[in-house]
C-alpha cells in the first residue's frame, strides 16, 4: 500500500477549476475522463512517490496528467501533499509553489 495522499485547499480549489472548465467548454464525459485519469496518476504517485521529476523547486515534484495539466505535490516521511493543479498552457511565471 502506498502513500496517502492529502490535498491541500488550493490543490483542491485548483482542481475544481479546471474540471469546471473542462465541463464548460468540452463536456461532462471529458471532465469524467480528466478525473480518472488524475486518479491514476494520483496512485502512481502513492506508489512511488519518486517516479516524477523534481521541479526547480528543490522537494516539489511535477507529476503530468495531460499534456495540458500538471500536478504539483511533495513527498513527506509518510503522506504526500499536493499542492495545486497547473494548466501547462499558462505563462509558467505565473506559478506559485
Amino acid at each position: 500500500m502506498g502513500l496517502k495522499i492529502k490535498w491541500t485547499k488550493r490543490a483542491e480549489k485548483s482542481f475544481d477549476g479546471i474540471v469546471e472548465n473542462i465541463e464548460e467548454n468540452w463536456s461532462e464525459k471529458s471532465a469524467k475522463k480528466f478525473v480518472q485519469k488524475t486518479n491514476k496518476v494520483l496512485n502512481l504517485i502513492s506508489e512511488n512517490p519518486r517516479m516524477f521529476q523534481e521541479s526547480k523547486q528543490k522537494g516539489i515534484r511535477r507529476g503530468l496528467i495531460t499534456k495540458q495539466t500538471s500536478v504539483y505535490y511533495k513527498v513527506f516521511k509518510n503522506i504526500i501533499r499536493l499542492i495545486t493543479f497547473w494548466d501547462n498552457r499558462r505563462n509558467p511565471k505565473n506559478l506559485k509553489l
